[in-house]
């Protein structure tokens, strides 16, 4: 028996399944996370939210908000000046391609980021996965 049965039996958390559920998906759903940092345009010290370039990466969010593709996005630790995003995406090259040519604060180098696939195979139900939109 897989660890994913015994969760989803309760075996795992003994009585802590009221009000959990978890849906499996039927196929694995690859999302791509943008992991980003501050980046060479930040100077020691400087935080990167305050500098005027983040706010190419906002309008880059709100072009992926409006395409339907952003899933997630926020900073990380605070303080860090780090911070992730989920999108859908057709393949690891879309997604790459979104991260590092359509967001203008990774160009600029106000952010730095690493693109990685990320296989969802359990959903709870709180974020709706959306279908990955067509490439441009």
């Amino acid at each position: 028996m897989s660890a994913l049965d015994l969760l989803l039996m309760g075996s795992i958390f003994p009585g802590h399944t009221s009000g959990f559920s978890v849906r499996v998906m039927p196929e694995p759903r690859l999302l791509y996370v943008l992991r980003h940092r501050p980046g060479p345009a930040i100077a020691a010290g400087e935080s990167v939210f305050d500098h005027p370039g983040i706010a190419d990466h906002l309008e880059f969010l709100g072009r992926r908000a409006t395409d339907g593709s952003l899933i997630a996005a926020g900073p990380l630790e605070e303080g860090s000046g780090e911070g992730m995003t989920v999108i859908a995406a057709a393949s690891l090259a879309e997604a790459e391609r979104l991260a590092t040519t359509d967001d203008q604060s990774v160009v600029a180098g106000v952010l730095a980021v690493e693109v990685r696939a990320w296989q969802v195979v359990m959903d709870p139900g709180l974020v709706t996965i959306r279908s990955a939109p067509e490439p441009d």
